[in-house]
């Protein structure tokens, strides 16, 4: 099966398989054509760029689509959402673009041209930090977007973007709500009241409430969840429902660091639509939260389902396997 791990893999190995022989040729014809071909840049970065550009961006006169579109159109195991992520690479952002904050693999950095926020996606860790400067390319791939290439990278003590000192300060806010002590019996209401009022008021919305005092929306927002969990839950992605599972399966509660195979992209200022991330979405729902808890002598970071929920997704769960 074809997956976000292989993917770049195989259509290389697609195209060396139809283009290899006329490789040469193609350099040589659309080399002129290849935007960052000035661009001082060691001997196999300049090339994997080349071939970057051929494969995803070019498109070929004699087929009227990249090499990537013609791949989607010849490939039979690969997947409908595959297959969309793929046709979105051709969208490249060309720019210098400011690290404004970072969590996990992901990236929230600016256009330093458009001034556009976007979610970078990284494939892997890297120690990358806010006021970091990059120029290179990015493109869309499925929730989040992607690097194409990175040609430079510099941090400069001179960019005192607000965004950068913004997005400190949203880290801060962040942190100091995952501090809050948590205990196995906490009830989903009592953790609401302390939840910030604009949370509140999102989920509010995001549920079609309209009570007018904290008080009563937390009341509310807990009833709507109670009551309608299984509509609720049948309409998450499934790797959210995969880290309810998981978590069910452990008590209700875990140590954060067992869900570092999940997205956990999360902002103090919530947007108006759903996050993608996979934790940060069951965060928003209501259907968990994360504090510190005690194990012993020690505070563990964690993430707690509900104890009003917890029967109601043991059956929804279980009895469907």
């Amino acid at each position: 099966m074809i997956d976000e791990e292989n993917l770049n893999q195989t259509i290389f190995e697609y195209a060396d398989e139809k283009y290899g022989e006329q490789s040469k040729i193609l350099f040589q014809k659309y080399i002129d054509e290849f935007p960052e071909k000035d661009l001082e840049m060691p001997n196999e970065t300049w090339h994997n760029n080349f071939l970057a550009w051929l494969l995803f961006e070019k498109v070929l006169p004699e087929t009227g689509m990249t090499i990537a579109e013609e791949f989607v159109e010849n490939t039979t195991d690969l997947s409908p959402e595959m297959k969309e992520k793929v046709l979105q690479i051709k969208y490249i952002i060309r720019s210098k673009f400011l690290v404004i904050s970072k969590k996990g693999l992901i990236l929230k950095v600016k256009d330093m041209k458009t001034k556009d926020v976007y979610n970078v996606k990284l494939c892997s860790t890297h120690p990358v930090s806010p006021n970091t400067l990059i120029t290179g390319r990015i493109h869309p791939f499925g929730e989040y977007y992607r690097f194409a290439g990175v040609f430079q990278m510099s941090i400069s003590p001179l960019i005192l973007d607000p965004d950068v000192l913004f997005g400190a300060h949203e880290k801060n806010e962040l942190k100091r709500f995952e501090s809050t002590l948590l205990r196995r019996s906490s009830s989903l209401q009592t953790i609401l009241n302390k939840y910030p009022h604009h949370w509140i008021d999102w989920m509010c919305k995001d549920y079609g409430l309209n009570e007018r005092l904290k008080k009563e929306k937390v009341r509310e927002i807990k009833h709507k969840i109670v009551n309608d969990l299984p509509q609720i839950v049948s309409n998450l992605p499934e790797k959210s429902k995969e880290v309810l599972v998981f978590c069910i399966k452990q008590g209700g509660v875990v140590k954060y660091g067992q869900l570092k195979n999940y997205d956990d992209d999360m902002d103090f200022f919530w947007n108006d639509k759903n996050t993608p991330s996979t934790i940060g979405l069951l965060r928003q729902k209501g259907l968990m939260i994360v504090g510190k808890m005690v194990f012993g002598e020690r505070q563990f970071k964690v993430a707690f389902i509900p104890i009003e929920i917890r029967d109601c997704l043991k059956s929804l769960f279980f009895t469907q396997m």
